[in-house]
């Protein structure tokens, strides 16, 4: 397997210096440009999926900053619209001892 890796780089090298070598003879076309970038399009992503959530990552992660911004919005308005009095809160806690014990415990 190194061996063929190995093989592979240095034909690459070689292709490589022979072409920096001739470069001053390569004659190129008014269109090159235009051709090689038509070219490199066609050759199409290399983020290429295959799986579904592969597919979807971009996008979830495009909507990972809206979904905190609507958190922290949802976050003031409950604070701010006090839908749940500290009444309400204390109540819930004091009826129950087991539940607050268990909270005490991870604290």
């Amino acid at each position: 397997m190194k061996s063929i890796k190995r093989e592979h780089h240095v034909r690459l090298k070689e292709a490589l210096a022979v072409a920096y070598r001739e470069k001053e003879k390569a004659e190129v076309g008014e269109l090159w440009q235009v051709r090689v970038m038509g070219h490199i399009r066609s050759l199409g992503s290399l983020y290429s999926q295959t799986s579904y959530l592969g597919l979807f990552e971009r996008f979830v992660w495009q909507l990972v900053p809206v979904a905190c911004v609507l958190v922290l919005l949802l976050g003031v308005a409950v604070t701010q619209l006090d839908l749940i009095s500290d009444y309400e809160i204390v109540k819930m806690f004091m009826e129950d001892p087991a539940d607050f014990s268990l909270l005490a415990l991870y604290k």
